[in-house]
């Protein structure tokens, strides 16, 4: 079991594998979605469990929102672009 629990910043889905850095950005591969993410901590909590395109594995946002809500404190936090897809690594 992991200490630190990433969402990926697509979809949303726990299923992650993150590389090991001590970085604050983790970046890491969706299992789910099958593809490279960059997730930022929530700025109130540090949670890295931060919501993705509405829990849909697979899919991202049409139109990034404005906010998105940490799952761990559900306070409403700025968006940003997950990187590019190829970022992760298996």
């Amino acid at each position: 079991m992991r200490d630190v629990e990433v969402y990926c910043s697509r979809c949303g889905s726990a299923d992650t594998e993150v590389k090991d850095c001590l970085c604050t950005v983790k970046h890491g591969r969706c299992l789910r979605c099958d593809k490279g993410f960059q997730a930022a901590p929530c700025p109130n909590c540090g949670s890295y469990r931060v919501e993705g395109s509405d829990g849909v594995s697979g899919s991202r946002f049409a139109v990034l929102p404005a906010t998105v809500s940490c799952m761990n404190c559900h306070s409403a936090i700025t968006a940003r672009d997950p990187g590019l897809e190829g970022t992760g690594e298996r």
